[in-house]
């Protein structure tokens, strides 16, 4: 159910909309816009309808149940020429179950408000270095809606799927007879699980040429320094870690270990542990779970790198990505 603070009077509105997804690139881009536009929160759906505690918060050793993650809408009027905004941000996705409930709810206040034209966004997992520039691409629930992206000169996703709320809700405004556009920032493979200021900020670039908008990127530019040294400080930590596994050659020695030169050193590393059946099953296992959830991908990296045989899994690993697996 959505309570409704406000009644709006809006002029031409589109609605954008996210939940946390990968990379968090959908959040970090409608949070930016509702703070840095000042928008004016005026309806949310009730959390209760959809999400349930499942555990307790204890803080001085008291128990309490916390708060369920919220739904907001919020609205702006546009000063200038072009549509005023409305946006809603989830503080987590439901479960399966109950996710497109939630789509048609949210649709349902769409129409409600005379919404044309809908957008969510989503990260798209490519071959890049946290420091390359994001590339953008685009999916319309519409053939009119392809041709216009194609003419602004947006990058198509050819095929592939969009997992979660934020691939959901185009494919359900579609049949709904509302239009929706799904743009997708890139985030390299091993930042999934962080959230990516550099992707919201190539998405937030697009959407200021295709809605007309003036935003102000320093805050934002300021984000994406803050997450290049954490990404710095993560890589010089797992270096660190991984030489504690290193002997010296002291260390070598004292224990009557033979120290090889780096020729059989290179073979030894390019060598694959036995894969007894359990493990096989296991990677099966882990390659399947990615398919449904692309999160999960850093373990499924974790238990080939293990196994010393994600060369032999490579192309199969990289095309969970290359073949438009995003969220």
């Amino acid at each position: 159910m959505i309570t409704y603070l406000k009644q709006p009077r809006l002029d031409h509105p589109q609605l954008l909309i996210a939940w946390p997804g990968m990379g968090y690139v959908a959040s970090k881009t409608v949070s930016y816009l509702v703070d840095s536009l000042e928008a004016e929160r005026f309806a949310f759906i009730h959390p209760g309808d959809y999400f349930s505690p499942s555990s307790v918060v204890v803080e001085d050793s008291v128990a309490r149940i916390p708060s369920l993650p919220a739904s907001n809408f919020y609205f702006w009027k546009n000063p200038y020429s072009g549509s005023d905004l409305i946006f809603f941000l989830g503080d987590s996705q439901p479960s399966t179950p109950l996710q497109f409930r939630m789509a048609r709810e949210v649709l349902g206040l769409a129409a409600r408000m005379n919404v044309f034209r809908l957008w969510t966004f989503a990260a798209a997992p490519a071959p890049i270095q946290h420091k390359d520039t994001p590339r953008v691409w685009g999916v319309a629930n519409h053939v009119s809606l392809k041709e216009y992206l194609i003419g602004q000169n947006v990058d198509m996703l050819e095929m592939g799927n969009i997992s979660g709320l934020n691939g959901l809700l185009i494919g359900v405004a579609s049949q709904t007879g509302i239009s929706g556009i799904c743009l997708l920032g890139e985030i390299p493979y091993y930042t999934v699980n962080l959230e990516n200021p550099r992707a919201a900020w190539s998405v937030l670039h697009l959407l200021q040429t295709l809605l007309s908008l003036r935003i102000d990127f320093h805050s934002l530019e300021d984000d994406i320094k803050k997450f290049d040294r954490e990404i710095s400080r993560i890589g010089k930590k797992t270096q660190e870690t991984m030489e504690t596994f290193i002997h010296s050659d002291e260390d070598s020695m004292e224990f009557g270990g033979l120290v090889e030169d780096e020729e059989e050193e290179e073979e030894e590393e390019e060598e694959s542990k036995p894969l007894s059946d359990t493990a096989r099953l296991r990677i099966e296992e882990l390659f399947r779970q990615v398919k449904q959830d692309p999160l999960r991908a850093p373990r499924l990296k974790e238990e080939l790198d293990k196994w010393g045989v994600y060369h032999i899994y490579e192309d199969r690993f990289l095309d969970l990505f290359r073949r438009g697996e995003a969220g």
